[in-house]
């Protein structure tokens, strides 16, 4: 085998088990978060894409199905599709996850609670939990290198209907704020990427007025 051949084997296979998504997106509603703040939980749906250089191979598709297997374990999967691109192949993955105002064990959810720095205000955060570990650890003994990333960049989908909103270091309509305050009436999407969201969870907060 050739040095380039070499190389292109070596971005192939770390770009297939480079586990951090192009984005994540969630779908959230006021109400829904509202109502999980006073103590009834719910659900919201997400979606998330990874995108894949390479071949999808034998190796490459049992190793994508050995991933698929632990994430229907440990999360809320109804959808996952692969899709064949000029570069490599798209994963694409729907499911749910939960909206609670308690710590929960989900690889996944978001924790609602009433805010100490805003009177009035409910602090909405996206968060992992115990199962989380769990998950990479079995996508681990896969492969070693294919311990995914905690957090990725999300972009938040929030609809209602005259809900005041403040979110700190956010892009809206490819337009970026260090500090946006807005009310809502209907839907609005939010990016957060990059620097500190590498190492947390996107959040925002939110009222009703």
């Amino acid at each position: 085998m050739d040095i380039k051949n070499i190389l292109l084997f070596l971005i192939s296979s770390i770009l297939l088990i480079a586990c951090k998504a192009e984005i994540v997106e969630l779908d959230i509603k006021a109400k829904d978060v509202f109502a999980a703040v006073d103590g009834e939980d719910g659900v919201i749906e997400f979606e998330a894409q990874f995108s894949n250089f390479g071949e999808l191979d034998e190796e490459a598709r049992a190793q994508v199905e050995a991933l698929e297997n632990i994430l229907t374990k440990f999360m809320e999967i109804d959808g996952f599709e692969i899709e064949n691109t000029d570069m490599g192949y798209d994963i694409i993955l729907e499911g749910e996850m939960p909206i609670s105002n308690k710590k929960l064990d989900a690889t996944y959810y978001i924790l609602v609670s009433s805010s100490e720095l805003f009177d009035g205000y409910t602090f909405l955060e996206l968060k992992t939990g115990d199962d989380f570990n769990n998950l990479s650890n079995q996508m681990s003994a896969i492969n070693f290198m294919l311990s995914p990333d905690e957090f990725h960049p999300t972009k938040i989908k929030l609809k209602g209907k005259d809900v005041q909103v403040l979110i700190p270091a956010t892009e809206i309509d490819g337009k970026a704020y260090l500090f946006y305050e807005g009310v809502i009436n209907g839907r609005i999407s939010m990016k957060f990427e990059g620097g500190v969201f590498d190492k947390t969870g996107a959040g925002l907060f939110l009222k009703e007025n």
